[in-house]
């Protein structure tokens, strides 16, 4: 891919990705949810019953961020936990009727996602430029789907540089940055729209990415207006989005895989009873 088709890859992907983190925020009421907790919540909402153990393994969250999120899950009423039959040791994390019903409101929001992302899908799997994949999705569960596109974003997740992840750098920041890398003559006020913030929170963005050294605002470059700001990535900003680019590049083949499924998905019909 040139760099062009890089840029547009990152762009569409970042889009996929605020329509995912939306549809899991308005469920569970998270707040840009980070990409291991979105994949935890999407296995609880799948499987309704699942050990701690499966979930940590499955999302990539340690035994703490696990803690935190299934205490938060428990106090929103919506799971509860058991030891396991088979092993007492074991804690098994199970949806409660509330839970249930938000699991079938996330499936109904993947629905939508799928829905209105088809036509990116199918840019996205034509940049990727693989040939000779499946185009036929197997899962007939949108959760099954959702789960695939969050895995594969984790994984992209792991080439940003350490000072980009690692609780550095949330997943918002990281959205602000590869938006403001991707886009010429950023303004403060242009990231709320797409970020979903208050002009206040992109401030606060803003000062936090300037304070980690990957970006910078320059003033006195429009010519009509002397005191307008312009935001710039950093080379440290560029290097954590060019890792994504490199990335992408390796991991061609998945999100082709991925996203050739999303483009293909149709709603199976269902059968009356």
């Amino acid at each position: 891919m040139q760099d062009e088709a890089h840029a547009r890859a990152i762009e569409l992907l970042g889009q996929f990705n605020d329509r995912l983190t939306r549809a899991v925020d308005e469920v569970f009421g998270t707040r840009w949810a980070e990409i291991e907790e979105i994949i935890a919540l999407i296995v609880i909402a799948r499987d309704s019953v699942i050990t701690t153990r499966s979930l940590a393994d499955i999302s990539g969250l340690g035994r703490r961020a696990i803690s935190r999120l299934i205490a938060r899950l428990k106090e929103a009423g919506l799971v509860t936990t058991r030891s396991s039959d088979r092993d007492g040791r074991v804690v098994e994390v199970v949806l409660t009727g509330h839970g249930h019903e938000q699991a079938e409101a996330l499936r109904t929001g993947a629905l939508a996602l799928l829905g209105d992302s088809r036509e990116l899908a199918r840019e996205l799997g034509a940049i990727l430029q693989t040939t000779g994949l499946d185009a036929h999705p197997s899962a007939a569960d949108p959760l099954d789907l959702l789960l695939d596109a969050s895995t594969a974003g984790a994984k992209l997740v792991t080439y940003m540089p350490v000072a980009a992840t690692q609780g550095r750098m949330a997943a918002r920041q990281r959205a602000a940055l590869v938006y403001i890398a991707t886009h010429e003559g950023v303004r403060p006020g242009a990231l709320s729209e797409p970020l979903e913030v208050s002009h206040a929170g992109a401030a606060y963005l803003i000062d936090q990415l300037c304070d980690k050294g990957f970006i910078r605002r320059h003033r006195n470059e429009v010519a009509d207006d002397r005191r307008a700001v312009i935001l710039r990535a950093t080379p440290e900003g560029l290097s954590a989005v060019a890792a994504v680019a490199h990335g992408v590049r390796e991991e061609r083949v998945p999100l082709a895989r991925v996203f050739l499924h999303i483009a293909a998905w149709r709603q199976p019909d269902v059968v009356p009873e």
